[in-house]
């Protein structure tokens, strides 16, 4: 269903049309990336980002405003249920950023995890607020 595009101007022509379609930005890179954007409706920019790296398992986040929302991801895996159905699957825990977080580096939070090589994965992005969740989005799928 996904795809990791070969060409560069391919890739920026459709996360484009995406940005204005969505309400969130969502892209995988040919060279072991994916990345998943929220953006709140009504808002010009991203609320906050995750970027899932295949190679060595971690995500980077940032949460970009200081709205009381703070961006959460986790890494998903593929895998087929006891019937054969490929679903996805949580495979970590959340990892947390937002824009008073301590243990940030240059405004990221990155958490590592370990992941079966092969394995196809994707991060699940949402935006989190005293218990409440909201603007989830999904990269698409690469493989670790």
């Amino acid at each position: 269903m996904f795809r990791a595009f070969k060409h560069a101007a391919t890739a920026a022509a459709l996360i484009a049309a995406a940005l204005v379609a969505t309400p969130g930005a969502a892209s995988a890179g040919s060279n072991g990336y994916a990345y998943a954007c929220w953006i709140k409706p009504g808002s010009v920019t991203n609320g906050g980002c995750a970027k899932l790296y295949a190679e060595g398992d971690f995500l980077r986040l940032i949460d970009y405003t200081a709205d009381g929302w703070g961006t959460r991801a986790q890494i998903q895996k593929l895998l087929p249920d006891s019937h054969g159905v490929l679903q996805w699957v949580n495979h970590s825990s959340a990892c947390f950023d937002d824009t008073s977080t301590s243990n940030s580096i240059k405004g990221y939070t990155v958490c590592n995890y370990n992941v079966t090589e092969g394995t196809t994965i994707r991060v699940h992005t949402w935006a989190s607020h005293s218990g409440t969740t909201a603007y989830h989005i999904y990269s698409p799928s690469i493989t670790a």
